[in-house]
Formats: C-alpha cells, structure tokens, sequence
C-alpha cells in the first residue's frame, strides 16, 4: 500500500465498523460530470437520500491506463486532478459528502472496485450519469449485472446533452436527423416550447459522517486527493513520453500554458455572456482575437452545464431583445451547443462510429487514403510550408488547444491536400486536445474528411492560404507561432505562387528558416475531387 493509501485508510471513520448504527447507505459515481451544480444524478440521489433518511458517499476513478487507450491528453489529465480537490471541498461544504478518489488502472478494475465498496461499506444504491462512448458502455452493463447479483441499485441519468439522445427525431419519430439544420431547428423548438429543468443537490443530513473503506490505492482528504492525484499524473507523463510519436512535444512547457488558460474553477461563462457574446459570430473567425467562449475544455470534463450555458445565453438574448427579437451572435453559440449534443445524439444512433468506421463507409471506403509517415510527422510538427497550417498545429502542441476554424483548416489539409485517412488526425487531435471529446472530435474530423453525417461535400476543399488572408489577414495569428517569418509580407504568406518563389532559391526570403509548401493545392484538390469522385 502507498503512502497515500495508508494514510487515507488511518483517516477512515470507525464508525463504519458499527452497521448496527449504520443508515441506508447510497454513492454517487462522478465521471465525466465533475460539478455540484447541475448534475443529475448526484441531485436525484440528494433527494432520494433526503427522503429515506440515508447517507451518501461519492466516488472517482482515476483511469490512467484505460486513459491512455482512449488516446485522452496529458493537459486534459491534468485538468481532471485540478478539479477533483475543488470538487471534494464543494461536495463537503455544500452536501455534507465526502468524495473518495480511487486509482483503478483500466474500466474492468472500476468494476471489480466498485462493486467491492458496495460490499464492504453496504452500499445499497449507486448512481451515475450516463457515457455514451462503447467501452464505457460495455463497463456500466457490466457492473449493473454485477451489483444485481446482491440486490444493489446502479441507476442512470442523461446529463451530458442539453437535450438527451434520442429525443430529437425526424417527424415520422422513427430516426435520428442525419443532417445538422432540421435537427437544430428542431431543437430549438423544443427548448423553445418547454423549460430546461436545473437540477440542484439539497444537503444530506450532517450527522452522518461517512468515509469509504477500501483495499485499494485511494484518498478521501484534499491532501491525499492532491498527492494521489500528483503520483498518477507524473507516472501518466512518463508513459506518454516514451512514445516516439510524441517526442516533439514538451509536455512541460504545454502544461504550463494550459494551466494558465485554464483554471480548475471556471468562472469564465458569466464573464463570456457578459463580454463577448454580442461579438461571437464574427469575431470567432478570427483567431489571434481569442473570442470564443473557451468553455470547451469545462464542458469535456463535466466541471460546467451545459444546460446551465444555453439558460445563461437565452437570457442574455432576453434581456437585449425580449421575445421580439434575436441575436445573431448569441445564435450562433447556441447553435455550437447545439452542435456538441447533434455529435452525441449521432454517436447513440451510429455506435460504430466508437470503432473506427465511418458514417459514410461507402465514400470512406472507395477512397485510397495515404498512410505516409513522413507526411503525417510533418503536418503534426507543424512544418508543411502552409503558414496558416503550420501555426495552427504548432499552437496546439504548444498549448493543447486549436481554434475551432483552425480544426477545420488543418483537418481538410491533412485529409485532402495530404489524403491522408482522417482517422490519424482524429487520433492525434486527442492525444494533444484539453477539450478534446471523441463525439465532436470524431464528428469534426469526419465533416472535414467528407465521411461523416452532414460533413462537407468533396468537393469544397478549404485552401488554406485563402482561409489566411480571410481570418488573419495581417498575420497575427501565424507570426505568434511562426516567428521565423515576421519580416515576410502578409501579402507572400497568404499566396501560395509568391511564397514558394521567394522562399527558393534566388527568392527574396532564400534565408528565411522556413521550408516551402510541400504540395501544390490546386494540383492535390484536383487529385482529391478525382479520388472521391471515383466509382467504388
């Protein structure tokens, strides 16, 4: 046993050990869902508990192995373990429960865990929100046939969409939308005509102090909580490090960014419905502004409402224009809502999406995709002679994050410039994204790849040089993370034909650390409209 164990299990209250005394006892499960406020379960189970007189207890696995099969970035761990402590300080001082955090390598050992603290602190409830992703399902059914075993409730509640999957169908109400406008449209009606219900945890009686007992590595004090988490976070650094596909990374350095752009207490909705809201429809084109809401990474790890984000936005359009008008801006944010459940509500409809395969797998399938690794090695340290590219990808290894138009203009260069198959960037986007979720990522990546549910005709290929001169006309943005090119005019780097003469040789900037394009986009759109026209 760890230090960290020994000295949680010297904290354990031996009051457990008198079960004569004991009340119904009931535990909340947090995984993805990591708030007080807002969260189903964890209120349904308050009131439950409230109501027959039990106490509750509440607990999180900390998953690096299975983790690191699931492709999730180091800065999105990190994030995690810096909210876990708040999250043990909110659950004590507002509900009077101890949170318990436990180091269960893979999701079998969550199971194997979970149902033994049922057993050895009588635990006759559990209560979790749903995932949606395969083996998070594959694990939830198979703790539930495990507790059933000993009579012990495992109950689920939608929480993670706005509007749960499945809720939104065609009119016939057989089908899930396949295409994003009548499924928002849709959605909008519904939130439009109905209320969006908060769900609020009420305290639990005070007078029952109870902490989990546990054979297993785990902390139930915000000290030992700190110390478990800093243990698992080192060794999860140390395991990715030893990836060769990583080595151009500095972990370090983009953990500190990413720590700083993101504080485990995000106090940034108000301040973005407050501020920036009313500038969000043009001005999140437009990276070096850095105008969106940024709640991306919060919403990943549960540690914000999503429910809580569409009220705040829909009374912030109340109070500019009250039932007579709209806001475009705060639309279009809505609609980014909207977006994110519109991903997950497909992931529930198409399951296969978790393994690999595309919407599409007839167009996925005729296309002759590039598996080259000197290609991908190149488009993933940021050195394809594609200014706009390059910066991009550089920012998101820096920083672990990317701009969304920039997903988008990096993605479709990498998938159609490049052809290489979608499901490489997919995968890398993960390893280096805090916000990073597999249905908006997955979805994202197959819109871009032309894959994907109400993805992008094959024919539309963004050039990036043109996006540039668009959504970063002087530059900002690409000598930020392109430093090498400050002396270069705006008007060579947004040019293909002008920034690949004066780069070679007898070119103006010949001297210029910086290499040329790698290839020539107009001639590889041609190859890509060819290849995805092509007969299967």
């Amino acid at each position: 046993m760890s230090k960290t164990a020994q000295t949680a299990a010297n904290n354990t209250d031996t009051d457990n050990n008198d079960t004569s005394k004991n009340p119904p006892h009931y535990l909340m499960w947090f995984r993805r869902d990591l708030r007080i406020h807002d969260n189903t379960a964890l209120a349904v189970l308050c009131e439950r508990a409230k109501e027959e007189n039990a106490s509750v207890s509440a607990v999180f696995f900390l998953t690096p192995e299975q983790w690191q099969a699931h492709d999730t970035s180091f800065v999105q761990v990190d994030h995690i373990t810096r909210t876990l402590p708040i999250l043990a300080k909110e659950l004590q001082s507002n509900l009077n429960v101890t949170l318990t955090v436990q180091l269960c390598p893979s999701f079998a050992d969550c199971v194997e865990a979970l149902t033994a603290l049922c057993k050895d602190n009588e635990i006759s409830c559990v209560m979790a929100n749903h995932e949606y992703e395969g083996n998070e399902i594959d694990r939830d059914e198979q703790l539930t046939k495990q507790l059933a075993k000993d009579d012990i409730e495992f109950v689920r509640w939608h929480d993670q969409c706005i509007l749960p999957p499945q809720s939104i169908t065609t009119n016939d109400g057989d089908s899930m939308y396949k295409v994003f406008t009548p499924f928002y449209k849709k959605w909008r009606h519904t939130l439009d005509v109905s209320t969006v219900q908060m769900h609020e945890a009420q305290a639990v009686d005070s007078d029952y102090k109870i902490k989990l007992k546990s054979s297993q590595t785990f902390a139930n004090t915000i000290e030992d909580i700190e110390a478990l988490n800093e243990e698992m976070l080192s060794a999860y650094q140390k395991a990715l490090e030893k990836s060769t596909s990583l080595q151009h990374i500095d972990m370090t350095a983009q953990l500190d960014r990413a720590r700083d752009t993101y504080p485990a207490a995000c106090q940034r909705l108000q301040a973005f419905v407050d501020d920036d809201i009313n500038d969000y429809d043009v001005s999140r084109d437009v990276p070096h502004l850095h105008a969106t809401s940024q709640l991306s990474a919060y919403l990943t790890i549960g540690s914000i409402s999503p429910r809580l984000c569409y009220l705040q936005a829909s009374q912030a359009q109340e109070k500019l224009h009250g039932n007579d008008g709209d806001n475009e801006d705060i639309n279009r944010w809505i609609s980014e809502l909207a977006w994110r459940d519109f991903y997950r509500h497909v992931l529930v409809e198409k399951p296969n999406l978790i393994r690999h395969k595309a919407y599409k797998e007839e167009t996925d399938t005729k296309v002759n995709w590039s598996y080259n690794k000197d290609d991908f090695k190149t488009w993933c340290t940021g050195k394809t002679g594609v200014p706009l590219v390059d910066a991009a990808m550089r920012c998101l290894n820096a920083t672990g994050f990317m701009h969304n138009r920039l997903r988008m203009v990096t993605a479709m260069f990498l998938t159609k410039d490049l052809l290489i198959d979608w499901r490489l960037g997919e995968r890398y986007f993960m390893q280096q994204l805090i916000d990073g979720d597999f249905a908006s990522n997955n979805g994202g990546w197959q819109w871009s790849a032309s894959t994907g549910t109400d993805s992008a005709p094959y024919f539309r290929i963004m050039n990036p040089f043109s996006q540039a001169n668009t959504h970063d006309a002087k530059a900002l943005f690409i000598k930020t993370w392109l430093p090498e090119l400050k002396e270069v005019p705006n008007s060579i780097l947004h040019n293909e034909d002008k920034i690949r003469k004066e780069l070679a040789k007898g070119g103006k900037f010949v001297d210029v650390d910086y290499p040329t394009p790698m290839v020539e986009h107009k001639s590889v759109r041609k190859l890509a409209i060819a290849e995805f026209k092509k007969e299967a």
